[in-house]
């Protein structure tokens, strides 16, 4: 057993809070509540569907953007809203799970302004208390590092577990990348965002999500661990696929 000196301990056990925060504020990044604070609350279950495969048309980057947000909004039909089908609640869940970025840079007001256009009606109060919690807490944990707080997130890959017209379930895998000089080295959390997504006020609106952490792969040696300065220095000028930039 290796004993750490007590400097050391705290050390790693703020890493370790940092960690988790930033993996939890990844998979709700959007304000969308979990399945356990909405339990009474649940849409009728979504009839079943099959594991998208590769036949199944993928959403374009203009697809994916951030919606609700300033100088952010998605392609597809119904205005500024994603369309009516199957592909078009990928879309969604895919532009939902990656406003980390967005959100951090606005102020508690305009990130709950963001949510509620985002949310189901019935779930929207839940899902700004939730989301607006997470944020102070990250922010907190972050507060005495230096320079820009970095938040770069791609989704991966998704299934579609249930369409209809009026509702769907997706899971979507994606990775968030957290960063901020002096107290979060670059760190990559992984996470499974199951949604239930609902058709209202002419758009796929959030009811629910459900988060499953991982599955996370091993870095291979490719490249050493940058530091955050090295992290932000060598992605200086990048853009995010689907940022609508």
């Amino acid at each position: 057993m290796t004993v750490s000196s007590p400097g050391r301990a705290g050390s790693d056990q703020r890493r370790g809070r940092i960690r988790a925060v930033g993996l939890g504020f990844a998979a709700f990044v959007a304000g969308l509540a979990t399945a356990g604070l909405l339990s009474n609350r649940e849409p009728a279950a979504a009839k079943p569907g099959s594991v998208v495969d590769s036949r199944t048309p993928k959403p374009s980057s203009a697809d994916i953007r951030v919606r609700g947000l300033s100088g952010h909004t998605a392609a597809g039909g119904g205005g500024d809203g994603f369309p009516h089908t199957e592909q078009g609640a990928v879309s969604a869940a895919a532009a939902f799970v990656t406003t980390g970025q967005s959100l951090l840079d606005v102020d508690p007001l305009a990130a709950e302004e963001a949510v509620r256009r985002m949310a189901a009606s019935a779930t929207a109060d839940a899902q700004v208390k939730e989301l607006l919690a997470r944020l102070a807490s990250l922010r907190e944990d972050l507060s005495s590092g230096t320079g820009p707080t970095v938040y770069r997130q791609s989704p991966i890959s998704w299934r579609v577990d249930g369409f209809t017209p009026e509702r769907a379930r997706v899971a979507v895998w994606s990775v968030g990348i957290l960063a901020r000089d002096g107290v979060a080295p670059p760190q990559a959390g992984w996470a499974i965002s199951a949604f239930d997504l609902v058709w209202e006020r002419g758009d796929w609106r959030i009811w629910s999500e459900t988060v499953t952490p991982g599955p996370a792969p091993l870095a291979d040696n490719s490249a050493p661990p940058a530091t955050s300065a090295q992290f932000t220095a060598a992605l200086r000028g990048f853009a995010d696929f689907g940022a609508g930039r």
